[in-house]
């Protein structure tokens, strides 16, 4: 068994639809001090996943997993935020002048899809 990787910031709940679809559910709250680290961790969690099943998109469009990134400044401002997975690179021109920022992140593909990342980054083997 591979140990998973450690994740600080992201908490992530996960959901089924009952047709073979799962989702994780994730939410970060960061200090400015704190934003590169948060920014390190979806970049290697994103990475994993471009990695090993390809760029997100739509599922009906066959895509392997799909993503919903969004970010909002501490006033609750919504900031741009974007996966540039053909460069492995998390896009946030706002976030830098911000305070503190709030992250959530949804993941969402085939069972497989979320039984793989739930066992490289959470190390539930369910």
């Amino acid at each position: 068994m591979k140990t998973p990787h450690m994740l600080d910031y992201l908490d992530f709940d996960t959901s089924d639809d009952g047709e073979g679809i799962s989702s994780l559910d994730a939410m970060a709250y960061a200090k400015a001090a704190q934003w590169p680290a948060l920014a390190a961790e979806v970049t290697q969690l994103l990475a994993w996943c471009s990695d090993a099943f390809g760029a997100p998109g739509a599922l009906e469009e066959g895509h392997a997993w799909d993503l919903d990134l969004q970010l909002q400044s501490d006033a609750g401002d919504a900031l741009a935020l974007q996966w540039d997975a053909r460069q492995r690179q998390l896009l946030a021109p706002q976030a830098a002048q911000q305070p503190a920022l709030q992250l959530s992140l949804t993941l969402s593909g085939p069972d497989p899809f979320s039984q793989q990342v739930t066992e490289q980054f959470l190390g539930d083997n369910d």
